[in-house]
């Protein structure tokens, strides 16, 4: 039984116990001075020996190395004893006494074991500290050899930081596990050892997703090199070429995965948290999901592409039909991997989509009976694009509005004229001209009788060789007289037509009238010009001409 002590006792004993405790780490203190001391003196003598001097860097590196140990093992010394005493003064124990009783009951052979394991420790330090730097030299070999490996230049920069981080974690590695087996070889409590091995796992872990980070950007960036230095229009790695949007997120997935999986397997080593460690398999199969089916969305649109857009065997008409279906069915497809992703993941957290599709089917029937505008459209759409009404590309005029169709979709359709943009509702479109061949610039003349026709032919002839020079690029069939359109009293109504692409009629009749005003004040003949605009098989539509002033384009 322990005796009860009055306070006053207690006061007494923990300040002799206190006392005690600081003499020992004075002692401790002194101690190690001491042997700081000789060793300085010894390797002070040593340098001075003619065959040491030589090495005398290896020397001075091994006397610092001991420095540091006698002080670092000085420092931990004082701290065991002050914690051992200061526990052993909180119980209430004589520290004197205890201490007696400990040093009678020690052996020989115990503190021939305590040496042993001391030199074991001694011995591992040295060799850590000897294996260090060459480590530390032959990871800078590596990094260079990682860096001329590959013979490409644009991933160095990720290659050096990747190395650069290893080696600067390195040492905070080895010297954890330093620590983890000299508590071990010590024969620390083994609570105390298996928190510092669940310490340096954890440790090791998070380096390992840090690095694994890193090493996903050097990865993806070396890929990304080797493929546009073998890519081309005639292997399968072109291919990769229209994958290459998908970098970024590539990146960002394989870090989202790298730290969820460095964030469950440390979960894993905490027994109060590691129920939670299934949530992180269950992220990962969702981050999977979603890559995949972005990935399978730019395959999908790329092989439409390739089957759609190909060029051999195809004519034009062909080739527009392509170009007009290519969006919608992309977008079809789009969707549906949507769809797809959506149902996939419902299933990874084990919800069953079921009735969620009820649901949403009830939903959509009840948006659609308020919504007939948007199946109008959507049906109109349908229609517009089967019974091949326009196609994109087309210069068309709908309902009085004229211009190229840029886009057909299943609610609009699109129409671009002169920096101009249209939306049409489908279920809109009513009143459809296409002029998908060709439009006619159609100038009309009223020619005195007085004037020969040769004479008026070979000015329209000159004119229109003119205008084929500048506009080559825009005129489909040179200009010519198609015919007398009227006789009148005292003139004739002679029609000029010009063959057009599509949409550009008006800059081209504009353009044409002038040329022929010019041409004929210079054969001195007066006219009053008319202006016509026939696109296709329709009816000429006059404009008189005004002042204007149009410089002309010269082919370059």
């Amino acid at each position: 039984m322990n005796p009860k002590i009055n306070i006053n006792n207690f006061i007494e004993i923990d300040m002799n116990s206190i006392i005690g405790t600081g003499v020992e780490i004075v002692f401790i203190i002194c101690l190690f001075v001491a042997i700081k001391f000789v060793f300085g003196r010894a390797y002070k003598q040593l340098i001075q020996i003619p065959s040491v001097k030589n090495k005398k860097k290896e020397v001075e590196f091994i006397y610092q190395n001991i420095q540091i140990f006698l002080t670092v093992s000085c420092l931990l010394l004082c701290l065991l004893v002050a914690g051992i005493n200061g526990w052993l003064i909180y119980q209430g124990k004589n520290l004197i006494e205890y201490q007696t009783y400990l040093i009678k009951n020690i052996s020989f052979n115990y503190l021939l074991v305590i040496g042993i394991r001391v030199l074991k420790i001694l011995g591992i330090l040295i060799l850590t500290k000897w294996s260090i730097p060459y480590i530390k030299k032959f990871i800078t070999w590596l990094t260079e050899w990682a860096k001329n490996v590959d013979q490409i230049t644009a991933n160095d920069a990720s290659i050096e930081k990747l190395f650069e981080f290893f080696k600067s974690n390195f040492n905070n590695i080895i010297w954890l596990l330093y620590v983890t087996i000299s508590a071990q070889i010590m024969v620390f409590p083994e609570v105390i050892v298996k928190y510092l091995y669940i310490s340096l796992q954890i440790y090791m872990i998070i380096i390992m997703g840090l690095l694994f980070t890193k090493a996903n950007t050097t990865v993806i960036e070396t890929l990304d090199a080797v493929s546009k230095k073998y890519s081309d229009q005639r292997n399968i790695v072109r291919i990769y070429n229209r994958l290459r949007k998908l970098i970024p997120l590539a990146k960002r997935c394989l870090e989202y995965a790298i730290y969820i999986t460095t964030a469950t397997l440390v979960v894993q080593k905490v027994d109060f948290i590691a129920s939670l460690a299934p949530y992180g398999l269950l992220s990962l199969q969702i981050i999977g999901i979603i890559f995949m089916s972005r990935v399978v969305q730019e395959i999908g649109q790329l092989l439409l592409e390739e089957v759609l857009l190909r060029e051999s065997d195809t004519d034009d008409l062909s080739k527009q039909r392509r170009e007009t279906f290519l969006p919608l069915f992309q977008s079809c497809t789009k969707y549906l991997i949507y769809f797809g992703t959506g149902i996939a993941i419902l299933y990874t957290i084990k919800i069953d989509p079921t009735p969620i599709l009820a649901g949403v089917g009830i939903l959509g029937l009840t948006i659609g009976m308020g919504a007939q505008s948007l199946v109008e459209d959507i049906v109109a759409g349908f229609f517009i694009l089967f019974e091949n009404y326009y196609l994109v590309g087309d210069f068309v005029e709908i309902n009085g509005v004229s211009g190229f169709v840029t886009g057909i979709e299943l609610r609009t359709t699109r129409i671009n004229y002169e920096d101009k943009n249209y939306i049409i509702h489908n279920r809109d479109v009513k009143d459809i001209v296409n002029h998908s061949s060709y439009s006619n610039a159609v100038v009309m003349l009223k020619i005195p009788y007085q004037v020969k026709m040769s004479q008026v032919n070979e000015i329209i002839e000159k004119v229109g060789k003119k205008l084929l020079e500048n506009y080559s690029e825009d005129i489909i069939e040179p200009t010519i007289i198609e015919g007398v359109e009227e006789f009148s009293d005292n003139q004739i109504l002679i029609e000029v037509v010009t063959q057009v692409k599509p949409g550009k009629h008006l800059i081209i009749q504009k353009v044409l009238g002038i040329m022929i005003k010019e041409a004929f004040e210079e054969a001195n003949i007066e006219l009053r010009v008319v202006n016509h605009i026939t696109l296709s098989n329709d009816q000429p539509i006059p404009i008189f001409l005004k002042p204007l002033r149009v410089k002309l384009r010269k082919n370059q």
